[in-house]
Parts: C-alpha cells; sequence; structure tokens
C-alpha cells in the first residue's frame, strides 16, 4: 500500500469525514484501529485462512480491468447490465467516473464535484451516486448534473427501490458531536431525516451504506450499527456481541439471505435470516469494506490491502482469491449477472491511486 504520510496528513486535515476511514486503514496495517469506545483495538493473527481447493469450479482468476496508472481513487461500481457499468471515484478536489460498454472501459465527463464513493440506478439513463461534501449526482443517459442536497457531509452510500424514494447516507465518524446523515430523496426534493438517539444503539455518528431487498431496507455503519426501516421508522436491529466493529456494506438474494461485512482491525461478517442478523468475526483478515451476491450460497467479498475472494455461506468460510494484482484497499464489489465480477481499489489520501479489477472463472 502506497501511502505518504505527509501529504496524507494534509489530506486528513482537509478531508474531516475521512481522516478516520484512512487512520484506520493506515492501522489495520500497524496496530489496530479505535473500537466502540474510541480505544485501540490490537490487531489479531492467527493464521492464513483456509483456501480450500482451488480446482473447485468456483476457482476464478482476478486481473487488471483497465489501466488505473493515471486515475485516482476508485470507491464504487454499478451497472444496469453487462455491458452498461459505471465506476466512480476521484480525488479531494474532482470526481471521476469511467464507463464499460460491453467492449471497452472509458473515461466520462465528470461534474465539479470532490470524490464519488457510491452509485445506484434504475437502468442506463437513470443513475444516481454520491459522495464527499454533499455531493450528488444524476446521469439521464447524456451527461451527469449535480444535485443539491442541502448537506456539505460526507455521503457514502445510496439506495433506492426506485426512483420516487432514495435514501442517502453518511456522516463524519470521527467528529465526537456529528449524528448520523440519513436523506430521503423523492426525486424532486431532499429531506433529513432525524435518527432517534434511543434507537442508535451504538452511538454511530456515520453510517456507510443504505441497501434493502423484497420491501426490507437496512442502513449499516459506525461500531456495527444496524438500523431496519420499519413502519416508516428507522429502528435499532441488534447484529450481536460482535457487531463491536464498523459495517460497511451489505448485498443478498432475498429478505431472509442477506450479507453484511465490515471490521477494520480484523474482518466482522454477519448474516440475516429474516428475523436476526449472527455476527462472526474472522480471525487473520483484515476489514472487508464490499459484498455482492448473485448466489444465495455465495457472497464475493473484497477488503484491506486488494484482498478479495468468497464468503461461502453453508460452510461459513471464506476462501482467498487474491492473486497480488493490487495491494490497494478494496471498496466495493458488483456483479452483473452473467458470471462476471468487478471490484474497485482506491487510496483514501494522496497520491489517492485506484485499481479496477475484474473476476473471472477459470
Amino acid at each position: 500500500m502506497r501511502i505518504n504520510l505527509d501529504d496524507g496528513i494534509g489530506a486528513v486535515r482537509r478531508l474531516p469525514g475521512l481522516r478516520y476511514l484512512w487512520l484506520c486503514s493506515l492501522a489495520t496495517s500497524v496496530a489496530g484501529c479505535l473500537g466502540p469506545n474510541g480505544d485501540p483495538v490490537p490487531k489479531v493473527d492467527a493464521g492464513p485462512i483456509d483456501a480450500g481447493d482451488a480446482s473447485t469450479p468456483q476457482a476464478a482468476t482476478w486481473e487488471q480491468a483497465f489501466d488505473t496508472s493515471e486515475s485516482g481513487a476508485l470507491f464504487g461500481v454499478w451497472g444496469s447490465a453487462p455491458d452498461d457499468v459505471f465506476i466512480v471515484g476521484g480525488t479531494d478536489t474532482q470526481a471521476e467516473i469511467y464507463h464499460y460498454d460491453g467492449t471497452g472501459w472509458s473515461p466520462m465527463e465528470a461534474p465539479d464535484v470532490a470524490a464519488l464513493i457510491w452509485l445506484t440506478g434504475f437502468g442506463p439513463n437513470d443513475v444516481y451516486a454520491v459522495g464527499l461534501g454533499g455531493a450528488v449526482v444524476h446521469y439521464d443517459g447524456r451527461r451527469w448534473d449535480v444535485l443539491d442536497s442541502g448537506v456539505e457531509d460526507d455521503l457514502w452510500g445510496i439506495f433506492g427501490f426506485d426512483d420516487s424514494e432514495l435514501w442517502i447516507v453518511g456522516g463524519d465518524p470521527a467528529d465526537p458531536d456529528a449524528a448520523p446523515v440519513l436523506l430521503r430523496y423523492d426525486g424532486t426534493t431532499f429531506e433529513r431525516v432525524a435518527v432517534d438517539p434511543g434507537e442508535n444503539s451504538r452511538n454511530a455518528r456515520a453510517l456507510f451504506k443504505v441497501w434493502g431487498i423484497d420491501g426490507a431496507l437496512f442502513a449499516v455503519g459506525q461500531r456495527g450499527q444496524i438500523f431496519e426501516h420499519r413502519s416508516g421508522r428507522w429502528r435499532n436491529s441488534p447484529g450481536g456481541a460482535l457487531a463491536d466493529q464498523d459495517f460497511v456494506s451489505l448485498w443478498g438474494t432475498s429478505a431472509d439471505n442477506i450479507v453484511l461485512v465490515g471490521g477494520r482491525s480484523n474482518a466482522r461478517i454477519a448474516t440475516y435470516d429474516g428475523s436476526r442478523w449472527t455476527t462472526r468475526g474472522e480471525s487473520g483478515l483484515g476489514g472487508l469494506n464490499g459484498v455482492f451476491m448473485t448466489s444465495p450460497d455465495v457472497a464475493i467479498v473484497g477488503g484491506v490491502e486488494g484482498f478479495v475472494g468468497r464468503y461461502e455461506l453453508a460452510d461459513d468460510r471464506i476462501v482467498p482469491e487474491t492473486q497480488d494484482v493490487t495491494t490497494i484497499d478494496v471498496h466495493a464489489v458488483w456483479g452483473d449477472g452473467d458470471g462476471t465480477f468487478y471490484a474497485v481499489a482506491g487510496e483514501f489520501a494522496p497520491p489517492f491511486g485506484g485499481a479496477a479489477l475484474v473476476r473471472r472463472l477459470q
């Protein structure tokens, strides 16, 4: 991992919301991160994880999707089809967007906002992305336009069942006085939704992702906080004793089969069976940031120092597929439903390097 301490500290001062994530990324490689009470969490190394039988049908090869030597950091990936895939990222001053049309990747003209972190959409002509400094942008098939979110907080996630009700989450986990950011967008107006402190059992100051399926909707974030949207309210959804480190992203194939990943000093994996969450710790594996599922039995996951692999639900094990393609932290994974998966990686501090990976089954 390339980290320039002098430049990194400068970036930390400019980006308060990123300060926590950058320090945690660095700490994961060195000594640990901050626990729920702000105390250092020691890194645990219990040895390598069983890689399983590489000759199984699940064996895969990861390679560079395109040349990222001149790109900034890459944070999010989403597409509407195998021939319509978007990747977002950038630096502390300028967003970057790349598009795959089924033949090759090309840069798109990005709006004048700082790095974009996450995106979702409802078709090739209806795509939304969010990012640093309250950035929200929309693509209508011709160009990306900036929307006025009404906030300046860093935004980390966006999701909606349709474009008449989008949910956006964010916040500054390093600010002890901050409250998690939760926005509702109806296609015209942004509304900030207050989080009931009584439901915020982990005292989270930031939410990192929001996602749902089959009517079930969850927002997850700092210190293992999970909210579920029920009866028009965001309510605490306990993750168990091991939900003690940041949860970063989630995906599933049904409302009773969801996988949630996170962790800072060591990985955390939580599964949802339709009624409750069960959280596990993964010794010997650093934090996980990205997860995507096209099969109910397997989740593709990505995390710190370029880690990519698969979580096999039936055996409750992670099988690494990392092949030293990158050492930059992986932040997101997405699959096109046709057997191809993408993973994107980025540095939260100068030089803001990035990587775009593609997975192909052998």
